[in-house]
């Protein structure tokens, strides 16, 4: 039989449902792609945008994990221990946006973030149920979709060399606001053959064609190596953030003591010891 996808939330949140429903906002990964870039980018998200943690998403054809939250924060007011965290968690709080150069606006922002990855053999079903529950889970005017591909995809010198950032699909508004943020289009020769994607099972490959010419969802891409992801992670969460008006300036806004930052962002502590960040204990060498 097969499981539909279903949302749990927090027993101390009982109005986490509708909190999701009625978000403006809706900005997830691309689980998989190069670099894990996307998902680096929500973890900048919810914690920057001091997003609040109320559910987890259960998808049949997602691998189960559970660990250790990684926005857990022993510098700063959040959960210094750190909840348990599953494969696929749900933020949501209040943002503001610049609605023009004189006025402010607060809307409702979701990250669902994938810790996991699609199982063996089922890339194709899992991208169906979660193209399925970025369009019609909630009803918000914006999803965005955080996806990468690895360099090699490059095929002119102006493509190769460094990251560059991207966007494809989405409706009018958001290549409008892609545009103003100087996120262009992603380059024709960059795609394979169209009957190529129709059967691919690459992360990226996949999703494009699951979503089709569904307008509903913008993606923004991280043209990129892979690595040390942690600078492509914050610069994807600056384009994103961006491109849905998102008011997030160019430096720390309250930078807090003994917190690592890139650009306006304070990256995860769970970062600092995943990509060299602070110094590793010896001890557990000697």
């Amino acid at each position: 039989t097969t499981r539909e996808m279903s949302f749990h939330p927090k027993p101390d949140v009982p109005d986490a449902l509708e909190r999701v429903s009625r978000c403006d906002i809706l900005i997830a990964p691309a689980p998989g792609t190069c670099g894990n870039v996307g998902q680096l980018a929500c973890d900048v998200l919810a914690l920057n945008l001091n997003l609040s943690r109320v559910g987890v998403l259960d998808f049949e054809h997602l691998i189960p994990v559970c660990g250790r939250d990684a926005l857990y924060d022993d510098v700063g007011d959040g959960d210094v221990a750190g909840a348990l965290a599953c494969a696929c968690e749900v933020y949501v709080g209040e943002v503001d946006f610049a609605a023009d150069a004189k006025a402010r606006e607060t809307r409702t922002v979701v990250v669902a973030q994938i810790r996991s990855d699609a199982n063996i053999g089922a890339r194709r079903l899992f991208c169906e149920e979660y193209v399925n529950f970025l369009t019609t889970f909630a009803h918000p005017e914006r999803v965005v979709l955080l996806s990468s591909l690895p360099s090699t995809y490059g095929a002119s010198a102006a493509q190769i060399g460094g990251t560059k950032w991207r966007r494809f699909g989405g409706d009018d508004d958001f290549k409008s606001m892609c545009a103003a943020n100087e996120l262009i289009e992603l380059e024709e020769n960059v795609y394979p053959p169209s009957e190529e994607i129709a059967e691919s099972v690459d992360p990226h490959w996949a999703l494009v064609d699951t979503i089709g010419t569904n307008t509903r969802v913008g993606c923004v891409v991280a043209v990129c190596s892979e690595g040390d992801n942690s600078v492509d992670g914050a610069g994807m969460a600056l384009a994103a953030a961006r491109a849905c008006g998102i008011d997030v300036g160019t430096e720390p806004k309250a930078p807090i003591p003994g917190a690592t930052y890139i650009g306006p962002w304070r990256v995860p502590r769970s970062w600092e010891g995943a990509f060299g960040l602070r110094e590793v204990s010896r001890d557990m060498f000697s």
